[in-house]
């Protein structure tokens, strides 16, 4: 018990020892100490940093989906006001060489469409416009995608597409600007040119 008593003793004594030593050192270099020590202001601004990047990165991210959302509208606009002036005319009688609606012939009826439409030239014939735009499957059409019968240069007919399996064209076989669909008179291939 004397012996437990004594080393108590002289730990408390060493430990005294060691808070005076670093009590004289604090006071002795009072700077250095302090700036070993972590400020709790120094967590606080930290944390407060990483709240402002938090919030910074969200409110980019929203901004850009905001600004993607906008983008897809306007292309479906686009797409959308290509699909409304083919309707507005349908009836139109076909003619050979036709590119107003007192008469079309296929291209020509392609071609004022997207002039009226969007204010885009297309070529006048069904070869050049085949030329146009980036290829796409016939199971991944969207309105306002050109359809083209027959390959490559080798086209020899034109429609807009416009959705839900339709398409609008100035059809020989019937005598005016008409929709119609796939089972009527199938495709051959597709480009899409409105980006």
């Amino acid at each position: 018990m004397v012996m437990f008593k004594a080393h108590t003793k002289a730990a408390g004594m060493i430990v005294a020892a060691a808070l005076l030593a670093a009590l004289c050192t604090a006071f002795s270099h009072p700077a250095a100490y302090a700036s070993e020590v972590e400020s709790p202001f120094t967590k606080v601004e930290s944390f407060a940093e990483d709240i402002r990047d938090y919030v910074g990165g969200v409110a980019d991210e929203a901004a850009a989906a905001a600004q993607a959302q906008a983008e897809a509208e306007a292309l479906e606009g686009r797409r959308q006001s290509v699909v409304a002036e083919a309707d507005a005319q349908l009836g139109v009688p076909y003619s050979y060489g036709g590119t107003t609606p007192s008469g079309f012939d296929c291209s020509g009826f392609t071609r004022w469409v997207f002039s009226h439409a969007l204010g885009r030239e297309l070529p006048r014939t069904v070869a050049e416009q085949s030329a146009l735009g980036v290829g796409v499957s016939l199971d991944e059409l969207v309105p306002g995608d050109l359809l083209f019968w027959g390959s490559g240069s080798g086209a020899y007919h034109v429609g807009i597409y416009a959705g839900d399996g339709e398409y609008i064209h100035a059809s020989t076989g019937g005598g005016r600007v008409m929709r119609a669909t796939f089972d009527y008179f199938a495709p051959d291939f597709a480009k899409r040119v409105i980006e």
